[in-house]
């Protein structure tokens, strides 16, 4: 069945990364203590848990950016192997719509790996 629809995946990843990127990006601030001010230690407890709770934050958001990442990627690849299947203002409208989505995944990357952790 999706053998025969190629732009099935495309349209989930498209649709899906709109709750999924903005939830990697959301999902780290929220679960730290001090939903993400690195310079108030009182919600942490110490400046160890704070180190420990921005790596982990850190660590939310840069996996999950390369996954889905690789994913885009991997389905512009799998759109142009089966591209005389697909329609080509599909094909245009499909490879638009991840890319836009591929950017938004390397900002959430940028913002996850660029962090000032100084006060």
């Amino acid at each position: 069945m999706t053998e025969n629809r190629p732009l099935l995946f495309a349209v989930i990843y498209i649709v899906g990364s709109i709750f999924i990127g903005p939830a990697i990006a959301v999902a780290g601030y929220v679960i730290t203590p001090a939903n993400g001010d690195y310079c108030d230690v009182s919600p942490h407890g110490s400046s160890g848990q704070r180190d420990r709770d921005y790596a982990l934050l850190e660590g939310i958001q840069t996996t999950g950016s390369i996954i889905m990442l690789e994913v885009g990627l991997f389905l512009l690849i799998y759109l142009w192997t089966n591209h005389l299947r697909v329609n080509s203002l599909s094909l245009v409208l499909t490879n638009t719509g991840i890319l836009v989505m591929v950017a938004g995944y390397l900002l959430v990357l940028i913002a996850g790996t660029a962090a000032n952790t100084s006060c």
